[in-house]
């Protein structure tokens, strides 16, 4: 018997309705999924071309037609109802069998009245439907070859099992199964010809099989260029159409509200203009916003992608924002800023709500992390079984606002075969603007297909690419046949000349790395180290070290505290300070309370420094907090504690790389783990950042390994093994020591300008071959499961979800009840991805473990974090 609808999925809610496949009726009407997913498809393939010349828009609507077909079989009605059949779950399945559909209807466009130049988007289009329940990657060729294109048993029986669906939908709603066919050929096919053709192509199962030499031509033909960019750019929006409807996202919601440029305007305008070096350094970031906001029209109009290349402290998040939005008035599209680091994603967020006067939950502005509380407010909150998410995250979570404000590990690992969560936010790349900001901070295994992926997002989507550094990091220059780059801003030379006529900072090489000894490491002990850094915070000058490992910044955090930690002088630690109030009170304290906390203690103690640390292991709201206390001089009233980096009280911060790029605190002297020029150049700009004293020193020395440490720090993360004669810390030690002046120093006009050019050419122009080749290997084979293993971020792999719970808000939600994944990702500031041995409570959600630690118990240090 046939039902009286057909649906795709099941209801929603308890008293909802299902999502009809077709319509009611059995109309192909706009109500029916598959015609919705057709719509949804050619509107985020619009104006696109498949690398054969082949326009995308009449094979999206082919795939969307067609993705479902199978789901006319009674098996796949009856589950979709939740009711018994008694055939194996096989004959549910409805991925493959569409594929079929979508085949035949492909190869009959392109002998009748459709645009199709040969078999290639016949072929992924195959290929995308047969894979469009993954959910690790998108299909490859070599998978459907093995499932589909050899003589086997199981292979024979997977061909008349859907030959069995076939005729089940043969016998029961063959006009149904008529009119998708007619609407996906344009007229050209029918339900009868299609039939006839599939058993021409499947019998005899022991004779010429058309089916089986189909599929293993496609495993052993040599991959066509374009090959993986097609399939990702139809794979994604499929992904994205289907779980759309899925979930109940209407038309009306797809979509967001750009944020309005003259607010930026008004903002700046308001600032304080300064006084001397200060008001020619604000004049020119006028300027450089200025120039690039101008320039981006011709940019716009090109296939180029644009640089701006400004010194740390030079305005780049306000030129970049200002730049970013202007491009996507011109395309009438969104805004995608990523940026490295979660820490700096949440600074920028908390500007850009304070600027514009927005709420990251609503259609104009999202903030995008593993950490975040990602959704739009759309007013319903169901979550489907199929898609997991609700409407209001999968909004956010696809990037469908006007500002989407993310991480480069979810831009690029979205580009570089997407899960089926990652892939819905791809089709939101079409025609966007996309600044990406610190691409210096992209790991080097990951360089060689940065360049195809920034291809992918301009050739493909017609996106505009804006990179944007202090340390322009040449990717695209020497990493691309295809595309030029073109600097946003007119003449960066006076930029460098500023500095070099107002020196904020002085580069001073250790003795450790000054000469080079191969490798026979000089390193310098902690216990030295310790000595160092304190005695240079003497007569109330502010000191930050940054460290290359967590290990490392732990150890020279203890060597410094233990040169005044007696039984008579007791170090006043902000981290100490800020757990014993949450301990006492259940609450955070404000950054203005910190300040004055901070302030009594150093009086009640008789001590002139205030200690500091930050590292991943560190709750984010806590990170964020110590920073505020810091720094930030717009919290709080004229009669409160001023930042402590402005006080008359030395501050000495040791820090990981969290704090190297992007972080708005500034110090009279930075001490710098050596590392590659770019890391040394940003953490350069976290000192004397406002001119606002005496030339600062910024000390590059080789620490050694810390006691519980396995290598020289410099080496985990730089070198491994390889020392200093890989790519980026060779080029390092080659380029420092020729720039070095016979005392060792550099000055930083020529660190920002000449140490950094010289670097990247020396790196990409020279012997030195940076980046992994098996990666880009694997993207020019379309080898999705070589790539969907792969991290920007490899450690993260080996690291659990761990939610540290320290306020009352946190212990209530989390600890004392089972959580679910809502109010988990309802505290993202108490979540740390970290390696623990230790937790009070295991929680697993879905596909989802989570580690919920009590942070008032051993597994959290108030100073160094997650145990």
């Amino acid at each position: 018997m046939a039902f009286e609808q057909y649906i795709s999925h099941p209801a929603k809610t308890e008293d909802g309705e299902p999502t009809l496949l077709i319509g009611k009726g059995g109309q192909f009407d706009q109500d029916g999924h598959l015609r919705t997913v057709a719509n949804r498809m050619v509107e985020a393939c619009r104006g696109q071309t498949l690398a054969d010349g082949t326009p995308a828009e009449p094979v999206a609507e082919v795939i969307g037609l067609t993705h479902d077909f199978a789901k006319l079989t009674h098996w796949a009605q009856k589950h979709l109802r939740c009711q018994p059949f008694q055939h194996s779950d096989e004959y549910r399945y409805h991925a493959f069998p569409g594929a079929l559909v979508t085949l035949y209807c492909l190869l009959k466009r392109r002998d009748g009245t459709g645009p199709l130049k040969d078999d290639h988007a016949a072929e992924v289009a195959t290929l995308v439907v047969a894979g469009h329940h993954d959910i690790q990657s998108p299909p490859e060729p070599s998978k459907l070859a093995k499932n589909y294109g050899r003589d086997t048993l199981e292979v024979q029986e997977t061909y008349k099992r859907i030959a069995e669906q076939f005729e089940d939908i043969g016998d029961r709603v063959p006009e149904r199964a008529d009119q998708i066919i007619h609407k996906a050929t344009d007229g050209e096919g029918s339900w009868e010809d299609f039939h006839e053709w599939h058993a021409d192509r499947t019998a005899p199962i022991d004779g010429p099989h058309r089916h089986l030499i189909y599929f293993a031509q496609i495993g052993d033909r040599d991959t066509r260029d374009g090959y993986y960019s097609d399939v990702v750019r139809l794979w994604t929006a499929l992904k994205f159409a289907d779980q759309t409807d899925a979930s109940g996202l209407k038309n009306e919601d797809i979509g967001g509200t750009l944020l309005d440029r003259s607010e930026l305007t008004r903002h700046i305008e308001d600032l304080d203009k300064g006084e001397n070096v200060l008001a020619e350094l604000n004049d020119l970031r006028n300027k450089a916003r200025q120039e690039v906001t101008e320039n981006v029209e011709t940019l716009v109009k090109s296939n180029d992608v644009g640089l701006i290349t400004l010194p740390t402290g030079f305005g780049k998040t306000y030129a970049g924002i200002s730049a970013g939005l202007r491009a996507a008035n011109i395309n009438d599209s969104r805004l995608v800023y990523a940026l490295p680091y979660t820490s700096i994603l949440d600074q920028t967020a908390s500007e850009i709500q304070s600027v514009f006067g927005v709420s990251p939950y609503s259609r104009a502005f999202t903030l995008h992390h593993h950490l975040s509380n990602t959704y739009t407010g759309l007013g319903d909150h169901y979550t489907d079984a199929d898609i997991g998410r609700s409407p209001g995250a999968l909004h956010a979570e696809s990037w469908l606002s006007g500002v989407t404000l993310t991480t480069t590990v979810q831009l690029f690992e979205s580009l570089a075969a997407p899960t089926a969560r990652q892939a819905t936010r791809v089709p939101a790349l079409h025609e966007a603007v996309v600044v990406i900001d610190e691409p210096q901070a992209i790991p080097e295994d990951w360089w060689q297909i940065i360049p195809e992926l920034v291809e992918l997002l301009v050739d493909s989507y017609n996106a505009t690419v804006i990179l944007m550094t202090a340390t322009q990091p040449g990717l695209v220059k020497y990493g691309s046949n295809t595309l030029n780059t073109r600097e946003l801003t007119d003449a960066t030379d006076k930029y460098t000349d500023f500095l070099a006529d107002h020196p904020r900072v002085r580069y001073r090489l250790h003795d450790t790395v000054r000469t080079d000894v191969g490798d026979e490491y000089a390193t310098l002990d902690y216990a030295t180290a310790g000595s160092r850094v304190s005695g240079a915070a003497e007569g109330g000058r502010d000191v930050l070290a940054v460290c290359n490992t967590r290990a490392s910044a732990e150890e020279l955090y203890r060597s410094v505290t233990a040169t005044v930690n007696t039984k008579e002088k007791v170090p006043v630690e902000l981290g100490h300070l800020l757990h014993d109030y949450a301990e006492e009170t259940g609450e955070l304290p404000s950054p203005v309370e910190l300040r004055r906390f901070a302030i009594d203690a150093v009086a009640e103690r008789d001590v002139a420094t205030l200690y500091a640390f930050l590292s991943g292991d560190v709750r984010p709201d806590d990170r964020k907090l110590i920073i505020d206390t810091l720094y930030d001089d717009e919290i709080g009233d004229e009669d409160e504690p001023e930042p402590l980096l402005d006080s008359d009280w030395s501050v000495i911060l040791v820090s990981t790389s969290v704090v190297e790029a992007g972080v708005d605190v500034s110090f009279d002297t930075v001490f710098r783990d050596y590392a590659p020029i770019p890391n040394i150049v940003q953490s350069g700009g976290r000192c004397n950042r406002s001119f606002d004293g005496e030339t600062g020193d910024v000390v590059v020395w080789r620490l050694a390994e810390p006691e519980n440490g396995s290598a020289i720090p410099s080496l985990v993360i730089h070198g491994a093994d390889g020392g200093d004669q890989l790519p980026l810390l060779l080029a390092t030690g080659n380029v420092l020591r020729r720039h070095a002046a016979r005392d060792g120093t550099i000055d930083e006009s020529t660190m920002v300008s000449d140490t950094v050019s010289e670097f990247y050419e020396s790196l990409f122009e020279g012997p030195l071959n940076p980046g992994n080749e098996r990666l880009a290997d694997a993207i020019s084979s379309a080898s999705m499961s070589e790539l969907e293993g792969e991290h920007m971020i490899d450690e993260i792999e080996d690291y659990e979800d761990v939610v540290a719970c320290l306020t009352d808000e946190e212990r209530d939600d989390l600890l004392s009840s089972d959580p679910e994944a809502v109010s988990i990702r309802g505290h993202p500031g108490a979540q740390v991805s970290t390696d623990l041995e230790a937790w009070t409570k295991k929680v697993t959600i879905g596909n989802s473990q989570y580690l919920l630690v009590d942070a008032l118990s051993g597994s959290y240090h108030p100073v160094f974090g997650v145990r």
